[in-house]
């Protein structure tokens, strides 16, 4: 038996959409990658008169911004962290689908969040933060774990 409602679950992964998946700290700002906005870059810069700024994430990588080293690290979790949402949409629409393949995607989707965030970490001045990553394996854990267990016995 699973915690929570399968449409509870739903919410609860949908609620990473807006969480920032990764936090750089650079300096005295900070710059947020976001599983919702794989296209834009949120960055906060209080040297620029304490402007929040949209960058385009090609802009980011071109300039300034670095580009990380495994930079394909990056759209995969934005896929495997949507392939969780819609097995979990499913599953609270329908009752269908195995709950293994949601946590699995999702625990996928964390990890390789918090392998985008290390990716970042060779570059100096940067302090990268996996917020949103740990919050996806910690869901995974939470509501997915006891699928995996009741397999195992």
């Amino acid at each position: 038996m699973l915690p929570g409602t399968p449409r509870r679950r739903f919410l609860a992964i949908l609620a990473l959409a807006f969480v920032p998946w990764t936090v750089l700290v650079i300096d005295r700002g900070a710059t947020v990658l976001n599983g919702l906005f794989p296209l834009f870059v949120l960055d906060y810069n209080p040297g620029l008169a304490q402007t929040l700024r949209a960058i385009p994430t090609w802009r980011f990588f071109l300039s300034g911004g670095g580009i990380p080293r495994n930079p394909e690290l990056w759209p995969a979790s934005i896929l495997l962290y949507l392939l969780a949402l819609a097995s979990a949409g499913v599953r609270a629409a329908f009752d269908r689908g195995d709950p293994r393949f949601t946590g699995g995607t999702l625990l996928l989707a964390g990890l390789t969040g918090v392998g985008v965030a290390f990716s970042f970490s060779h570059r100096l001045r940067y302090t990268p933060l996996p917020v949103g990553s740990l919050l996806a394996c910690a869901l995974a854990w939470w509501y997915y774990w006891p699928a995996f267990r009741a397999q195992q016995e």
